[in-house]
């Protein structure tokens, strides 16, 4: 089955694009794939270079400023527990990433201080984007948002979920990530 998009947009502002992903068992390749995307960024545990996993796991990012690092917390417990439940930590990470981009001359000491709760909250590590990389092309997580995001084994954004997750917005993920573990 060739590549398909769907991009819905449900009540409350919340907006899903989701590509699934097409089949090797069935040897089709789609000329609509979505492109390999990379990133490196700073780490509250280092640094850490997307493209590491590339071909090992597929990796699951919640992309949140500050002041909507609440909205997804359901799922992201949900996730979790999917993640744990079913065994998949050799297949799949998740990260939070840390829009960081406009927090202005707050010091980093300071800024690293305040996620670190975080960090033990989840047991994750948090990618630090001082520099606004994950809101640019290809990515495009939006700013001032939560953003949910889904990167396969190959390297490709397959799910891309903004605003507070919707019911739809799981089903689509959850979709996506059996597709994505392939």
């Amino acid at each position: 089955m060739a590549a398909v998009g769907l991009a819905l947009a449900p009540a409350g502002g919340a907006r899903t694009v989701a590509q699934d992903v097409p089949s090797a068992a069935a040897g089709v390749v789609s000329s609509t794939a979505p492109p390999v995307v990379d990133a490196s960024l700073p780490s509250m545990q280092g640094h850490r270079r997307l493209s590491d996993e590339r071909g090992r796991r597929a990796m699951v990012l919640f992309y949140e400023d500050r002041a909507h690092v609440y909205d997804n917390d359901a799922f992201k417990g949900e996730a979790r527990r999917y993640l744990t439940d079913n065994h998949l930590e050799d297949r799949l990470v998740m990260y939070g990433v840390a829009n960081l981009a406009d927090v202005g001359m707050v010091p980093e000491a300071l800024v690293r201080s305040m996620i670190q709760p975080a960090v033990e909250r989840w047991g994750s590590d948090i990618l630090l984007d001082w520099e606004g990389v994950m809101r640019r092309a290809p990515f495009g997580f939006a700013t001032d948002a939560a953003n949910v995001g889904l990167i396969d084994r190959q390297g490709r954004l397959v799910f891309r979920h903004t605003g507070p997750m919707t019911e739809t917005g799981r089903r689509d993920f959850y979709r996506a990530l059996r597709a994505a573990l392939r």
